[in-house]
């Protein structure tokens, strides 16, 4: 199998410089500091309260890690991606990359496998941290790889995003910027949209039968706009993990609102969702790398008869 020659060049330039460990130094620091101040918090609470040390109650550090890590690395990626092509451009280098013998698929591929082992990196050395709720016996080990492919899928996604942003914007700022309003789109503006069909829904119910007697909201397959949101999956899965119920199961369920109505297929479906929304997020990510694909290969025609004019 030959080597990606574009993955082997950024993983090369990338170990040459000390500002990647550096900031891994700091991110796992950071991680550390965090479990180690919850862990003392839970543990002087339980103490003083109840003259003991309640270890069920330590694996909320898990939930809190799992948490922030998703956050950040939604930050980190638009960082480490949306100037991988925009920035070629401002060093006047992606003439010479363009002319490699190199598909367009493969160099966006290249750019983003680049950033997602980093980000790989950042993962890993935040599994020490995360090892004390494992080691109080509250959480299963199996999660935790459920954990790490639920996070690499969240980076591989908006990591895509941003190459796209990348080869769309000449600028690296705006690349930045373009990539964090889509992952807001997607991660707020979903949710807003369910939310939104359920408020439309609630007055439409309640200016039929009254404010004092709401029936259920029939909100039928709507709720699968959720799918297009890859942190709900994430924290479905880390519910699930946690407290043993998804987080999609519990809202749409009796439950929590209790007035909800969902299609009765869609309940059926609801176990079985972060495999989908994992399955949608990869899909979703897929698409945005054909279209920085699309993108590059256009650029580059363009760049081909503009030397093609230049020589005649």
């Amino acid at each position: 199998m030959k080597a990606n020659p574009i993955l082997k060049k950024e993983l090369v330039l990338g170990a040459r410089t000390i500002r990647f460990p550096i900031a891994l130094m700091f991110y796992s620091g950071f991680l550390s500091l965090v479990a180690l101040f919850t862990l003392s918090s839970v543990s002087n609470t339980y103490t003083y309260a109840y003259r003991g040390i309640d270890f069920d109650a330590l694996t909320i550090i898990f939930l809190i890690l799992a948490y922030l890590q998703m956050g950040i690395i939604c930050i980190i990626i638009p960082v480490l991606t949306a100037g991988s092509i925009a920035g070629e451009r401002e060093r006047q280098t992606l003439d010479i990359m363009l002319t490699a013998p190199v598909r367009p698929f493969s160099i966006v591929m290249g750019k983003l496998l680049a950033s997602l082992s980093q980000v790989f990196l950042f993962v890993i050395s935040s599994l020490p941290a995360m090892s004390i709720a494992f080691l109080y016996g509250g959480i299963q080990w199996q999660y935790l790889m459920v954990f790490m492919a639920g996070i690499m899928s969240i980076a591989f996604f908006s990591g895509a995003i941003g190459i796209w942003c990348s080869s769309v914007y000449r600028k690296t700022i705006i690349s930045v910027i373009m990539t964090m309003v889509i992952e807001v789109v997607f991660f707020v503006g979903t949710l807003a949209a369910v939310v939104l069909i359920y408020y439309l829904k609630m007055q439409q119910v309640m200016s039929t039968s009254g404010i004092f007697r709401v029936s259920k909201i029939d909100m039928g397959w709507y709720p699968l706009i959720l799918l297009l949101n890859p942190a709900i999956g994430f924290v479905d899965v880390i519910m699930s993990s946690w407290s043993g119920i998804g987080a999609v199961e519990s809202l749409l369920g009796p439950s929590f609102i209790g007035n909800i109505k969902v299609a009765s297929g869609l309940k059926e479906l609801l176990p079985y969702w972060p495999l989908m929304s994992l399955a949608v997020t990869l899909l979703m990510g897929f698409f945005f790398v054909r279209l920085a694909s699309r993108r590059i290969d256009a650029v580059r025609r363009k760049e081909k008869h503009i030397r093609k004019k230049i020589r005649k």
